[in-house]
């Protein structure tokens, strides 16, 4: 693997032909450049979680090299008609003095297909499964962020968060390390046979 060139992968072949007839013209604007301004900085949060996204996609084989990211949707990913959500924190820049992870059930899930708002009445958490992911080094580096042995990850269904922590809206590593015994924290590579392993759970 080629930490980092996937997400150069992220437009479309005809994206990158149509920006390199922009340039051709002589406006001196370069994709590349705008890459570099708006995602170059993986130690920072929101980024670090979108490179999260990616790292759990691709481990999962859920985005092709053509595939784009969509902003608010409901869930990150979909591996074999799962809806998967990714949460990401990490040692390094936890707010708190341990990571915690967003699990908050939500009242309102935007549908990008139909465009239009539904409300779950109790609030609901509406991914499947949810992968939850913790960036190890301190300190933070662009470079260990897209290692990624530097990452632990955890999979949990859906079924056992609510079953287990009901409408609780965060969580932290104890948690997660208890609800999954005996399997525990994972390696980048474990990532697609524990989704696996926890969907075919869940059917049972």
């Amino acid at each position: 693997m080629q930490p980092g060139r996937g997400i150069g992968d992220l437009s479309s072949d005809a994206d990158r032909r149509g920006l390199g007839s922009v340039a051709a013209v002589d406006t001196g604007l370069n994709i590349q450049d705008f890459r570099r301004w708006a995602l170059g900085e993986l130690r920072e949060n929101r980024n670090r979680g979108v490179f999260a996204e990616w790292l759990v996609g691709k481990a999962l084989g859920a985005i092709g090299n053509k595939a784009t990211r969509l902003e608010w949707m409901p869930w990150d990913l979909e591996y074999e008609k799962k809806k998967i959500e990714v949460k990401a924190s990490g040692q390094a820049l936890a707010a708190q003095p341990t990571p915690r992870f967003d699990i908050a059930p939500r009242r309102w899930t935007w549908l990008a297909s139909t465009d239009e708002w539904i409300e779950n009445d109790p609030p609901a958490r509406p991914a499947d499964v949810y992968v939850f992911c913790l960036h190890k080094p301190v300190p933070a580096t662009n470079r260990n962020v897209r290692d990624p042995t530097a990452w632990e990850f955890w999979v949990i269904s859906r079924q056992t968060l609510d079953e287990k922590l009901g409408p609780q809206k965060s969580v932290g590593l104890g948690t997660l390390d208890h609800l999954t015994r005996p399997t525990g924290r994972i390696t980048w590579p474990e990532i697609r046979a524990e989704v696996d392993r926890c969907t075919r759970a869940g059917a049972n």
